[in-house]
């Protein structure tokens, strides 16, 4: 694999969406603080429940809207193995957690396993889409010093 293929080629969707995981990852630090608040203070009230479930359901919703652009970015960017990773992590636990809890008292509670595995996954790429950028202004960088050296030179030998 050249060096030039581990370069983004789409800043701008990569650059979208890191800052789409950055404020995703202040959402879900503090709708989980909220959570914990009604889970540990209100636990015996329905009122803290309902709360809790429709705190679940907005984590639920912006997963399911955030996945497309992870996948439309991923496969932009020729990076399959986060989508293998996807994968492994969201859907298997999802359909294994249906399968084996569908009639339990744990089948909400493993519903969850699925949604935390999808924010650690996001706080995972967040970190590598990072990398990313950081690669490609390196690249960038080295690409431009390179065309300066050229230049210079070329000037040099016109004299």
């Amino acid at each position: 694999m050249s060096l030039q293929k581990k370069v983004i080629t789409d800043f701008e969707a990569v650059d979208r969406l890191r800052e789409i995981l950055y404020y995703e990852f202040r959402l879900s630090n503090t709708s989980y603080i909220i959570f914990l608040f009604f889970g540990l203070l209100l636990p015996r009230v329905g009122l803290g429940l309902m709360l809790i479930k429709i705190i679940l359901l907005i984590f639920a919703a912006a997963a399911a809207i955030l996945t497309p652009y992870i996948f439309y970015v991923l496969i932009k960017e020729e990076r399959y193995g986060w989508i293998v990773t996807y994968l492994i992590m969201i859907p298997f636990p999802l359909a294994a957690g249906y399968f084996i809890f569908k009639d339990t008292l744990a089948f909400e509670a493993a519903l969850l396993i699925p949604l935390l595995s999808f924010y650690l996954y996001c706080y995972l790429i967040k970190y590598a889409v990072d990398d990313w950028i950081r690669q490609y202004n390196w690249t960038r960088q080295l690409m431009q010093q390179k065309e300066d050296r050229i230049e210079r030179m070329e000037d040099e030998h016109s004299w």
